[in-house]
């Protein structure tokens, strides 16, 4: 929000917002001690002013409304360290003062020969440094409307140095609409090259401000807005300083050189993305030359596809949340994007590494086809299943048995059997040969369809082609998975015996049973109440020389707490037997794994053992923060819940945290907000705003991903005026770098005020 300086009496000659230096700028003048003369205090009154200031009671919240909880917030953010006026001279204000209107003027004249001298004696005497947002964008617009009115060409060389370092100057301050003038006007004289030199000069002055550029350190695990599908809720991972418009001129320019393969480059090291909306916006500006604004928009499509790609742990997790989301339409654009940079003309993908030359910059992970066979089926696309199978095949990548596996995986979570039998039989066909995870499948298919006996024979077929000659090297792992995937099966339909004989052999014959052996076991006899059993389960473990996990703790925990009241000290003695230390971190893990399982009777279990944590039945094994967020992020995620029920869960834990003096971190304000503003009642707009108001009174960090769940739910609710206040304050935090969707979500704030005649929200941008 911008300073009032009505309403803390500062006198109409001294702009106080210029006089916060960047390095500070997130930090607010919110409390001003009154004043009656028209100068600059001395030292002592300021200090003595500000100590009074920081002294005063914030009052109580009064009723919601947007004026209330400004008020509340300006109260809560914090005082501006008045050293930064004292360490000015009466001279300094004096000259400050004198050249800011001078400024204006030169530029409203168009005259960069009056522009000129006034510019160097901020530089000369070191003034710039108190450059508040009103200077920035004062002089970076100001150098726009200049280059829209005149023609570089024609500007003597002494002009255009002068316009390029009062831009970059202020776009490096965030404001860049100078800048971004310049550089559309080097392209458009076609001239490339000196809009890409400019766009150098701001990366590196961004790196003298410590601005965090590596593409290794900035991967965005998700698009947002490039995927619609995507995972509504979740925001977009905070982008490097690098505005994204400004990284849209380079790319324009890289686009008019016809250079794909440097655009990507520089799109990769900027540690970004460009936002759609920003795309849009950038269009118009591009009239032009409109065979270059085509050519734009295809290089910005292929570069967000070529990102991900470039970076395998993001695109992984990028397609994993997709498929979680099933996002079947954003699935198939995001394949779609990736094959065509593998056809002519101008590809920029390399299938193999033998073909990473010349415009093929960036190489298809090898886990791409199966990754995308899993995807597919399990969003139950089968069509699409078979297009990623037949562009192996058009490509020349011949399937691998992981994508044989990937397609038999698929099949069996459809419970298709017949598919799968038939994929089983192509595989034979194809003269390649099973591994044991397709045997595994081949069981689970079997044994999903009802077939026990014949995933009996499926499973001795198993050991007698397979392991004939003991366990291939290497494939320890993948023989455990059939026996306990076999084992699992068997027990869920209660043919308890036939599991004990493959136990057993496992035992005499190998190989040998591992943890989730035992934990299969362990759960089967807990869920009947066979406590005798499960205990001569557990006696096996040391003797076999298997150590227990998490999960044994739990299933041992939740079955003993049906019958026994010393259950959690039973627990506790084993861990330490087990030389597991039963603290707060291993009774968190506990509680999390039963919160995974999602049902009525796993969630009064974690809840149990967290009220037992919180009576101190464990010693000092207490809940933490990280105990309470993990519980509330467990609860509030996906629907699993009743939202009578989630909300009463929410409200029990903030209390507790309160009365327990554990202080919330941004990740459990960020669940709770999500959850308050997703609640259709009136208190769940209170709510959100006590959990706000209560993150700027801690001084919590304010990171993108809480910008965006606040403005989403916001204006979900239609709460236009708290949504301007909340951008507002982005600005006052200096939130500049916000890109994908979260910029799309201030613009229609900004547009929303537009249209009401007030003042821009998104001027800042």
């Amino acid at each position: 929000m911008l300073l009032r300086t009505a309403s803390h009496g500062i006198p109409p000659t001294i702009t106080l917002d210029f006089l916060i230096p960047r390095a500070i700028l997130s930090r607010r003048l919110s409390q001003v001690a009154p004043r009656t003369v028209q100068h600059i205090p001395s030292s002592s009154n300021r200090r003595k002013s500000s100590s009074q200031a920081s002294r005063q009671p914030t009052p109580p919240s009064s009723s919601l409304t947007p004026g209330t909880i400004l008020t509340q917030l300006e109260r809560d953010h914090g005082t501006f360290n008045e050293g930064i006026l004292a360490s000015m001279t009466h001279a300094q204000i004096e000259a400050f003062n004198d050249a800011i209107p001078q400024l204006r003027a030169a530029f409203v004249q168009g005259d960069l020969s009056k522009v000129e001298p006034v510019w160097e004696e901020l530089k000369k005497r070191s003034l710039l440094a108190f450059f508040g947002p009103s200077q920035y964008n004062l002089c970076s617009t100001s150098v726009a409307t200049f280059v829209q009115h005149h023609s570089l060409s024609k500007i003597p060389e002494r002009g255009q140095r002068l316009l390029h370092d009062v831009a970059l100057f202020c776009a490096a301050g965030g404001f860049t609409d100078g800048l971004k003038a310049l550089m559309l006007a080097a392209i458009k004289d076609r001239q490339p090259q000196n809009a890409l030199e400019l766009y150098e000069q701001y990366v590196d002055l961004l790196k003298d401000k410590n601005a965090v550029l590596s593409s290794e350190e900035t991967e965005d695990s998700e698009d947002p807005d490039s995927e619609g599908e995507s995972d509504g809720d979740a925001p977009p991972t905070p982008p490097s300083l690098v505005r994204d418009e400004i990284l849209l001129a380079a790319i324009v320019a890289h686009t008019q050189m016809g250079s794909f393969a440097d655009a990507l480059q520089t799109y990769l090291k900027a540690g970004t993305r460009i936002a759609p909306t920003t795309l849009e916006r950038f269009a118009p500006l591009l009239k032009f030359d409109q065979t270059l604004r085509t050519k734009v928009n295809l290089y910005a499509r292929r570069l967000n596809t070529a990102a991900l790609l470039a970076r395998p742990p993001t695109f992984m997790k990028h397609l994993t949340n997709l498929t979680r989301d099933n996002a079947t339409i954003s699935l198939e654009r995001l394949y779609s994007t990736a094959i065509a940079g593998a056809s002519e003309p101008e590809p920029w993908l390399a299938i193999t590494p033998s073909q990473l030359s010349g415009t093929r910059v960036v190489l298809l992970p090898d886990f791409f086809w199966t990754s995308f066979l899993k995807s597919f089926l399990a969003c139950r696309e089968r069509d699409l299943a078979v297009r990623v199978w037949d562009d192996m095949l058009k490509l020349g990548v011949m399937p691998t048995i992981a994508a044989w596996n990937a397609v038999l995986d698929g099949y069996v979570n459809m419970q298709a059997l017949d598919s799968t039998l038939t994929t089983w039989d192509m595989m034979h066909l194809a003269h390649v040969k099973p591994d044991a995870l397709s045997y595994r499948a081949l069981i689970a298919a079997f044994c999903t369809a009802g077939k026990i006996d014949e995933a009996l024979e499926r499973f001795r077929t198993f050991e007698r082609e397979y392991l004939k000659n003991g366990v291939p090297e290497g494939q320890l792992s993948a023989v455990l998975a059939v026996y306990n995937t076999t084992i699992n099966h068997l027990l869920f339909v209660s043919r308890e015996e036939d599991a004990r004989a493959i136990k057993k052999k496992m035992e005499a014959s190998g190989p040998k049973p591992d943890i989730t052996t035992y934990n299969t076991f362990l759960r089967y006899y807990g869920r009947k109440g066979e406590l005798k059993t499960m205990a001569q389960v557990l006696q096996e473990l040391e003797p076999a020389g298997v150590k227990a996990d998490i999960y044994t703790f739990s299933t041992l925990l939740f079955s003993l707490l049906k019958a026994r009241s010393d259950a959690g000290q039973i627990v506790l003695n084993f861990m330490t037997k087990q030389g597991v230390a039963p603290d707060t971190t291993a009774l968190t893990a506990i509680i999390n794994h039963q919160l995974e399982e999602r049902t009525p009777q796993s969630l009064k279990n974690a809840m149990d053992l967290l009220s037992r944590m919180e009576r101190g039945e464990f010693g000092d094994a207490k809940p933490n923060a990280i105990t309470y967020t993990s519980v509330l992020t467990a609860i509030n995620r996906g629907n699993w819940l009743e939202k009578p029920v989630v909300e009463e869960h929410n409200k029990r834990i903030w209390e507790k945290m309160q009365s327990r003096d554990i202080l919330p971190s941004r990740v459990t304000y960020n669940v709770l907000l999500r959850a308050s503003l997703a609640n259709r009642e009136p208190e769940g707009l209170e709510n959100a705003m006590r959990y706000y108001r209560d993150m700027c009174r801690r001084r919590v960090h304010m990171s993108t991903d809480t910008w965006y769940i606040l403005l989403n739910g916001l204006i979900g609710k239609k709460q236009w005026e708290l949504a301007a206040e909340v951008v507002k304050d982005m600005r006052k935090y200096r939130a500049n770098n916000i890109t994908g969707s979260l910029r799309k979500l201030v613009d229609r704030v900004s547009r929303r005020n537009a249209s009401r005649g007030s003042e821009t929200a998104g001027a800042y941008l």
